[in-house]
């Protein structure tokens, strides 16, 4: 009666309809599957449920922010036109359009043009010529979405492909400067468990096929990008026909696609430079450097490590620059549900990445600590990402996990490139194996789950945020591979990391910041866990590994007041605002209402859950107005640097790496050798120092240079050559100056700023 309902009038159409649709995608079928194909083509017709498109104005506005809206134009078949979601707004290209404004803070104007039940070859001929001429308005983000109906009706691969060369040369022609294209993904119809054997292989393998051509066609356009379309497996993600998605399904696929559309507009729409590939490390170089200084048997390890580090740094500024994520997603095999893909490699000892592989899927152990710790640190972070928060790898849409193991003799490191983990095995002596620490392994992806999510600025508060989240990632792992509730963690973040001649448990507490080690070498920890004890300061990127401290501890507090694993409902609320429509530039502030939104959403305004989160933005002082702001706009607090400039001739700081500790060197111009005051006076005058300002690197070390009035730049170690990271060395070591110990971080003219949080509530 339900399915009476709701064809109604329309039912003779939509069986027609159906009729001639599966009748074309029999006949060019194998002649012997002929029969059977018929048979089931008959027994779908009879339970068809068609849906309509929804009904609504196909043009709208929606979003806040500075500017003229960007153009975002959706077309093609019935995903473009909603099918499947009752309200338009709940389309896939409104969802897209809310969340693209989100990440770049202005509004989107959008439009939708298709028709349900169009090949490639009809959106070219109908409704191309329905999007304008090309010196009409152009759009700065155009939306394709075919390839369904040509998988149904066997379109040929020559034919699809000539279509959609036709269709990419037209609507490049009504792009924006700057604009970008995306090819949506055909559908994963091979997953359609509804659909019976042999007809699912037949159109599902077809389907594939298509999908090919598009990433082709992307790969070979610059201003071409393949948009992935998810696998759809959840019943809830279904509309009633089982074959489009539902709101929710809309919903789960528009947050797949927007980041890459709203980063691909940043990068194409601002100066057309690529950004610089990050390289993660887990152990920042100036705790490399201070143990190379020490005298201890480590030193010469330390030395040796900082030299491959700056190899490695060399080898990239010779290379083609890279961003984000780069690894693609394997062939689905029919049928199959998303499941972790790992291949963990040896480097034997040498440098040579990925080195040979050893493990990967199906494989035994292989009795190497290292090598099965990486393969089990890479499986316990996709089976919380996936089982727990329902994010199928860190792009959402089955990203390999890749490791390396063994890197280098003693290496003292280990870091994520942006595309797989690569491990040392420690001095031994300071640092133990890196492998076993699993939050360190779920810390480093989260960056690349945040990369292609919210995307957050890393400087000031969302700096410091996207270092929190991260360590919020790799707490989740954590406890899930140990099976903790929250009031048994350690709330620790790599622990494991030192050895026991270290003064130090981890690198960070989530519960109590500012208590993880306090070590005659290293120093002390310098994280706040209080908005009051913010530290004020333009070092470490506005100190985004320092204040990071106040937001962990928000959930620690959030998720040991609800209870239970914090995996589950603190865990989705903190991804749930992560994947929402958050500004890049998003403070504690903002993310703070994002997490009580995304609460309020999935548990009601008045439940336990949403109360919680409110008390633990409270306890921190982000939400409590007497405290003062809170920089929620992500605006970078005010600092008192520049009387530094103004007082002192020269100011050198090296800050960063996962701890954010500072070192710093105030000298007058005469204090600096006559040579060297050449050099940084032709350094500065050049310019090249403030063209590398501000490109941030998460986890990497930042050289700030203030010289008088002239200069003020903020520069990560990477981009800087090495005769010039030579020559900020030596400045460092004449007037050296240890920030972040005992000492507060302050400047001249600020008040004090302490750097211990305050005891766990």
């Amino acid at each position: 009666m339900q399915l009476a309902a709701r064809i109604g009038a329309t039912a003779a159409v939509a069986a027609r309809r159906a009729e001639r649709a599966l009748h074309r995608l029999a006949r060019p079928a194998a002649f012997a599957l002929a029969p059977v194909l018929l048979g089931q083509a008959k027994r779908l017709q009879s339970g068809l449920v068609w849906l309509p498109e929804p009904a609504g104005t196909r043009a709208g506005t929606v979003g806040e922010g500075d500017g003229a809206p960007l153009r975002l134009l959706v077309i093609g078949d019935s995903t473009a036109t909603g099918v499947g979601a009752e309200r338009l707004d709940d389309s896939l290209a409104v969802q897209t359009a809310a969340l693209v404004a989100g990440y770049r803070g202005r509004p989107v104007a959008w439009r939708i043009e298709g028709l349900e039940g169009s090949n490639a070859a009809q959106v070219l001929e109908r409704h191309l010529p329905a999007v304008g001429a090309p010196d009409d308005a152009p759009w700065d983000a155009i939306v394709l979405l075919v390839g369904a109906n040509d998988a149904l009706q066997l379109v040929s691969r020559r034919a699809f492909a000539r279509a959609i060369g036709g269709l990419v040369d037209g609507l490049e022609q009504r792009l924006a400067p700057g604009g970008v294209l995306g090819l949506a993904g055909a559908p994963q119809i091979d997953t359609f468990e509804w659909l019976p054997q042999p007809i699912r292989s037949l159109i599902g393998g077809h389907a594939r096929s298509l999908d090919d051509v598009l990433q082709r066609i992307a790969a070979a356009e610059p201003h071409v990008l393949h948009l992935p379309t998810p696998a759809i497996l959840e019943p809830h993600l279904h509309a009633s026909d089982g074959f489009h998605p539902s709101a929710a399904g809309y919903r789960h696929w528009a947050a797949i696609i927007a980041p890459r559309i709203a980063r691909a507009l940043r990068e194409r729409q601002s100066d057309g430079a690529p950004h610089p590939s990050a390289r993660h490390g887990i152990v920042p170089p100036f705790l490399l450097e201070r143990l190379a200084a020490a005298g201890s048997p480590a030193a010469s390890v330390a030395a040796h490590t900082l030299g491959l580090d700056r190899g490695i740094r060399a080898e990239r500024a010779a290379a083609p620059a890279h961003r984000g994520l780069r690894a693609p997603a394997p062939a689905r095999v029919p049928g199959e549900r998303p499941a972790p893909h790992r291949i963990v490699s040896d480097a034997r000892g040498t440098t040579a990445l990925p080195g040979d592989p050893v493990r990967t899927e199906g494989d035994p152990a292989t009795g190497d600590p290292a090598a099965d710790q990486a393969f089990d640190g890479l499986g316990d972070s996709w089976r919380v990402l996936f089982e727990a928060l329902g994010r199928d790898s860190l792009d959402g849409a089955g990203m390999p996990l890749l490791a390396t193991v063994h890197y280098g003799q003693r290496y003292d490191n280990a870091f994520w490139d942006g595309e797989r983990m690569v491990f040392g095995d420690g001095d031994g002596e300071v640092f133990a194996g890196f492998t076993g620490a699993v939050d360190v392994i779920g810390h480093e992806l989260g960056h690349g789950v945040i990369s292609a999510t919210a995307d957050l600025v890393y400087r000031d508060e969302p700096g410091a945020l996207n270092e929190s989240i991260a360590d919020v990632l790799g707490a989740l792992v954590k406890q899930h591979s140990l099976g903790q509730r929250a009031d048994e963690a350690d709330w620790l973040i790599g622990a494991g990391v030192f050895t026991e001649r270290v003064r130090g448990v981890a690198l960070r507490s989530m519960a109590a910041p500012g208590t993880a080690f306090d070590d005659p070498v290293l120093g002390k920890d310098p994280q706040p866990g209080h908005m009051r004890d913010l530290v004020v300061t333009t070092d470490d990127l506005g100190g985004v590994h320092i204040n990071s401290g106040i937001p962990n501890r928000a959930f620690h507090l959030a998720a040991t007041a609800i209870g239970g694993h914090a995996w589950e409902a603190p865990g989705r609320i903190w991804m749930d605002a992560l994947t929402g429509p958050l500004p890049r530039t998003a403070g504690f502030r903002d993310f703070a209402e994002a997490t009580l939104a995304a609460a309020a959403t999935r548990y009601g305004d008045d439940a336990r859950e949403t109360g919680a989160v409110r008390a633990a933005w409270e306890a921190v002082g982000v939400l409590e107005p007497a405290v003062g702001p809170a920089h929620g706009d992500g605006a970078a607090p005010t600092d008192a640097a520049p009387t530094d400039a103004a007082h002192d001739a020269v100011r050198v700081a090296r800050s960063g790496g996962m701890l954010g500790r500072t070192r710093a060197a105030v000298l007058e111009l005469e204090a600096i050798p006559g040579a060297d005051r050449e050099r940084l006076d032709t350094l500065v005058a050049s310019g090249a120092l403030e063209a590398l300002d501000g490109q941030a690197m998460p986890d990497a070390p930042l050289w700030r240079v203030t010289v008088e009035t002239r200069c003020d730049v903020t520069v990560a170690e990477p981009l800087l050559p090495e005769e010039v990271l030579e020559l900020l060395r030596r400045l460092l070591e004449l007037g050296d100056r240890p920030l972040g110990g005992d000492e507060p971080v302050a400047h001249e003219g600020d008040e004090p700023v302490a750097l211990e949080g305050d005891e766990p509530a």
